[in-house]
């Protein structure tokens, strides 16, 4: 009987110990934070004479010209003639793009949920020909495998993704 009160008494004072004894410990993994933005911007289109690229994506050959997505920011047009030195000619922004193709001198590219189409007969002059709604899902993992911090909806809709680290995350994988 003594034994067993004296291994009682042991097992419980461990318990004791290691459940007081663990301190949250600070972890750190490299990983992807979702970037957020909310109200009518994301579905504007529109074009500038050249913006600097930040964060390439796809790139695409049409004719004399290189496309080259920016990721979550919209498309960036090169003329290509010299290809030891491409010119910036145009840049569509779109906010939430990460992917698009081209065919008969169309673009089609995705604007958050909505596809968009422009018209690039002109790269010096994209026209915006087309929305439609919803045809894609909303993007709530980034592309990349890896940590990822989870989507919060009260924030925004996620139009991109930033590659960071994450301290502690409530939810990663």
């Amino acid at each position: 009987m003594k034994n067993l009160k004296r291994t009682t008494a042991v097992v419980c004072s461990m318990l004791l110990l290691v459940a007081c004894g663990k301190e949250k410990k600070q972890e750190s993994v490299e990983g992807y934070k979702p970037i957020y933005a909310d109200g009518a911007d994301l579905k504007q289109v529109s074009v500038a004479a050249e913006e600097a690229l930040e964060n390439p994506g796809r790139v695409y050959v049409y004719g004399e010209y290189l496309l080259i997505n920016d990721q979550a920011k919209g498309i960036h047009i090169y003329d290509n003639t010299n290809p030891s030195s491409p010119v910036e000619v145009s840049f569509i922004a779109i906010p939430g793009n990460l992917d698009f193709s081209v065919s008969n001198g169309m673009l089609y590219a995705d604007n958050i949920t909505d596809m968009v189409v422009v018209d690039i007969t002109n790269p010096a002059s994209p026209d915006y020909v087309n929305r439609i709604e919803d045809v894609f899902p909303l993007q709530q993992f980034p592309d990349e495998f890896g940590a990822f911090e989870c989507v919060d909806p009260s924030k925004g809709i996620v139009v991109g993704w930033e590659k960071t680290t994450l301290s502690n995350p409530e939810c990663f994988k």
